[in-house]
């Protein structure tokens, strides 16, 4: 991960919730620090004012809209020298986030946001926070951030409506709609922004572990992240490439896609570095003898302009065959990610922590090779992923 002030391939946003501040995220940048893949990722933490009262009659506690604005700056100022963002926001930062994006729509500043590749939403009253609410409202009768976290505050509402219809369903950037996708995620165990609450209307939602404050320290967080991140720097040019020179945009699928996962088809038939004796049952497997590979990114950003490849019975089929050569040297799985990218990061990911990375890799370039042998981008990635040695 570089540090803040260098340029990085893409920054990422963190915006801390209510109450709180930037060092809540110190705990997951310790850990993305000494990430080698994460090493083109720049952390831009984002701080606003946020307490539960303001004792000094000289100032007042921000609402929601100056917060918006103020995150709306930084976009503009620190974040400025990135082609590329992502914006990771815990709690209200969420609220904040969203409010800012639209409030940049109704600008007409839609095109402006297109280097904004996802936004992820941990634990965010998407509908509320019911927890306490009548304590609040007696506790902090004036506190324009509180006032937001009530259940169905008609902005709160009207804000995602908003973020639904122009940005996570908005099919062309344009000054008032940009493409941009949502990652939604509630905590398991959290009792202050219930699961309810936090997943709303999105369509990309899930659960991780954690209550409200500890979802954001667990080792399936911090993986879910790192997925993200590297299907983000995947949309941008490969590390020391001139972005002038980015490979073009994927070409149109051609012919039908399959529609079944493996029955017809033959096996893929076996290159080179599937030629290896397999173990006897009980043996050890043999680890791949040390070699270069190409990262996970580089390969993903081939494979996804192979035609087809952003069908999903197509990949499920690339799975299945994968599985099929290496069904004697250990087995293969990778899990289903609707996204297109999410899943091709989720299987390449896999052949590169296989116990043979190499020949699950080659078992990769096979498969995609026999599908579809005659399109550039296959040729690419054949020329890409060797044989191990």
């Amino acid at each position: 991960m570089t540090v803040a002030g260098r340029q990085g391939r893409l920054g990422v946003v963190f915006i801390h919730g209510f109450n709180s501040s930037a060092e809540m995220w110190d705990p997951l940048l310790s850990r993305m620090r000494p990430d080698e893949a994460l090493r083109d990722v720049t952390a831009l933490p984002f701080s606003y004012d946020t307490r539960l009262w303001q004792p000094s009659p000289l100032r007042q506690i921000p609402s929601f809209d100056t917060v918006a604005d103020s995150l709306k700056e930084f976009l503009v100022t620190e974040a400025e020298r990135f082609d590329h963002l992502m914006l990771v926001c815990h709690s209200q930062g969420g609220l904040v986030a969203q409010r800012s994006l639209t409030r940049m729509l109704v600008e007409g500043r839609g095109k402006d946001m297109a280097r904004i590749l996802r936004v992820v939403l941990l634990a965010c009253p998407n509908n509320g926070s019911q927890l306490g609410m009548t304590l609040r409202r007696a506790v902090l009768p004036r506190n324009k951030q509180e006032q937001q976290l009530r259940p169905l505050d008609q902005q709160i509402t009207d804000t995602q409506r908003t973020v639904l219809r122009d940005l996570v369903n908005a099919r062309e950037v344009t000054e008032r709609t940009c493409p941009i996708p949502f990652s939604v995620y509630a905590g398991e165990t959290d009792n202050v922004v219930t699961p309810a609450s936090a997943l709303g209307a999105f369509p990309d939602a899930s659960v991780l572990p954690g209550d409200h404050s500890g979802i954001v320290r667990t080792e399936r967080c911090f993986a879910t992240l790192r997925r993200l991140m590297l299907s983000a720097l995947g949309s941008g040019p490969a590390t020391g490439q001139d972005p002038a020179s980015a490979d073009p945009a994927a070409p149109a699928v051609q012919g039908p896609a399959p529609t079944a996962l493996l029955t017809a088809p033959e096996p893929v038939e076996a290159g080179p570095g599937l030629a290896q004796a397999a173990p006897e049952p009980g043996q050890a497997i043999p680890k791949s003898p040390p070699v270069s590979l190409p990262s996970t990114v580089d390969i993903v950003r081939v494979a996804e302009r192979v035609p087809d490849m952003d069908d999903p019975d197509f990949r499920r089929q690339v799975v299945a065959l994968v599985r099929r050569s290496l069904a004697p040297r250990a087995g293969f799985s990778a899990g289903y990610r609707a996204h297109p990218r999410d899943h091709l990061l989720e299987i390449v990911e896999r052949c590169q922590t296989h116990a043979l990375p190499g020949v699950a890799l080659a078992a990769f370039r096979d498969t995609v090779v026999a599908l579809r042998p005659d399109d550039a981008a296959t040729a690419e990635l054949r020329a890409m992923i060797r044989d191990p040695e």
